[in-house]
């Protein structure tokens, strides 16, 4: 019936509009001064829709904002950025000025505005990223506020036809764009950076196009599939010569991803606060998002760290990305962490390794963030651990532990209830304690048998203890992996499995004829 249906809400007239306006201008250079945002919202609203004003409110906000832009440019250099987020300090300093320069170009001393807003903009822009274009870690939080406000000037420049940045800082700029694309799950969204308002992917899509960027790039082309507008998306593949991969000590981030696809493997780290960040994607599906927690007692006593984090290796080729991160901790220990994924298999293998030079009780915990909507299963003879959710299945192994439950045996792995895979590992009068794992989430696996083992390993024919040298075995079906850490330098090879190696870290696959096939080698 006619009166049933949704009743429409009458729009405002122009003349209603320039009313309000005027209203709000009053209360606004009566109270306070405009802020940032609201003098480029203003600035926006005259540059497109002013003509549609009366022209008494048209004059008054004109007036107003040139005022409040120059009153606002001319305080920049007193003002406190001591606590300001990054993005801000673009907006508030460099984007401003550079918008107002446009819309008061009429105005005597606009150039100066110009110029002032592209220096802040450029300066604010190299500051805050590695000479490859990687943006600090401190920013991913609000990377896309960030990204928008350099999209936005770049934009507008381009209405004008003027230039933002000269050919070095518009390289950078795209070296940038390609990290973050390469940091985007199948979804779009950034890694480790919450969705706020605008898409991530439409966000990089308008970047990467006002940039210049190929359109045979990789990065556009991923972009372009992201966004192909069809409610149900079909699968793609982008081959490409080039690793989508990266990695900046400066910037305290590391991307490892095997290839641009729907379903592809993408790992992001970060290590500039006290604790490492990470955000797995698998096969297209959210799997890890958070902070990479840990706990060390030794002898009873809580060790905490005593230090930075520092990348301590770094390698990206044809069969996997590679990443160990390392920290000081209290009472002479270090911890080092492990971080391989993949490029052809879908596992990540994660590690912990506590080191320290007298013997004692160790005692350490794991504690990995998982994605919301995971339900898990524990195997009750083994410490196997599933996860499920929808579109994806992911196995987990906890290689230092005994593959079966033992009462008497210290150590377990569960999903606790903070959503974290928590992993408890300990060892008696031991000067070092390596903590391997291993997800898995090979479709063509999750239902072959599995089975683990630690294993011996020798020096010129004596065996070494486990915190000397450690070597585990995991095998799933057919498939099988070896990974060996050296916690102490040996004099001669260590043997393995049958394999011989002076190499500090081994992680390979064994093939149908018994022989390894390294994917990593750490000297």
């Amino acid at each position: 019936s006619p009166s049933s249906k949704k009743k429409k809400t009458p729009g405002l007239s122009w003349d209603e509009i320039s009313r309000l306006l005027f209203g709000w201008l009053e209360q606004v250079t009566l109270s306070e001064p405009m802020q940032p945002f609201e003098l480029l919202l203003l600035m926006e609203l005259l540059e497109n829709v002013g003509y549609r004003l009366a022209p008494a409110p048209l004059i008054s906000a004109w007036r107003a904002c040139l005022c409040a832009a120059v009153a606002h440019c001319f305080k920049l250099e007193e003002t406190d950025f001591s606590e300001t987020p990054d993005d801000q300090i673009l907006l508030v300093s460099g984007e401003v000025p550079w918008r107002a320069s446009f819309l008061f170009a009429g105005v005597a001393g606009a150039k100066n505005l110009r110029q002032l807003g592209q220096q802040n903009l450029r300066d604010g822009f190299f500051e805050r990223t590695d000479t490859d274009g990687t943006p600090h870690a401190d920013m991913l939080s609000r990377i896309d506020f960030w990204l928008a406000t350099m999209t936005r000037s770049l934009f507008i420049g381009q209405v004008w036809k003027k230039r933002l940045w000269d050919k070095e800082a518009l390289e950078r700029f795209q070296l940038t764009l390609q990290v973050l694309v390469a940091t985007s799950n199948a979804s779009g969204k950034l890694a480790l950076c919450p969705i706020h308002e605008i898409g991530h992917a439409e966000l990089l899509s308008l970047a990467a196009y006002f940039s210049g960027l190929s359109s045979r790039s990789a990065e556009r082309m991923y972009l372009k599939a992201l966004n192909s507008g069809k409610k149900k998306r079909s699968q793609f593949f982008i081959q490409t010569e080039d690793y989508a991969a990266n990695q900046s000590d400066w910037s305290a981030l590391a991307v490892m991803r095997n290839y641009w696809s729907d379903s592809s493997n993408l790992l992001m780290v970060t290590w500039n606060g006290d604790l490492p960040a990470v955000s797995l994607t698998a096969l297209g599906k959210q799997l890890l998002e958070g902070r990479w927690e840990f706990s060390l007692t030794v002898d009873g006593t809580e060790i905490s760290g005593d230090g930075e984090w520092s990348a301590v290796c770094w390698n990206s080729d044809e069969d996997a990305d590679y990443l160990e991160l390392q920290m000081d901790l209290e009472g002479g220990y270090t911890l080092d962490r492990q971080i391989l994924l993949p490029r052809n298999q879908h596992f990540v293998f994660l590690s912990d390794i506590v080191n320290g030079s007298e013997a004692a009780r160790l005692e350490y915990r794991s504690l990995l963030p998982v994605a919301s909507g995971f339900t898990d299963a524990v195997d009750e003879e083994t410490h196997e651990l599933s996860l499920k959710t929808k579109g994806l299945a992911a196995r987990v192994f906890p290689l230092g532990l005994p593959q079966d439950r033992d009462f008497f045996y210290p150590g377990s792995l569960s999903l606790n209830e903070r959503g974290q895979i928590e992993l408890h590992q300990a060892a008696a009068e031991a000067t070092a304690l390596y903590v391997p794992l291993v997800i898995d989430w090979e479709p063509d696996l999750k239902r072959k048998p599995a089975d683990w083992q630690s294993l011996t390993i020798s020096e010129a024919g004596k065996i070494s203890p486990r915190d000397v040298a450690s070597g585990h075995r995991l095998r799933i079906g057919k498939h099988q992996l070896l990974v060996y850490r050296s916690l102490k330098k040996g004099e001669v090879a260590r043997a393995v499995l049958g394999h011989h190696t002076s190499y500090e870290s081994v992680i390979g696959r064994f093939d149908s004829d018994g022989d390894l096939t390294p994917l990593l080698f750490v000297e």
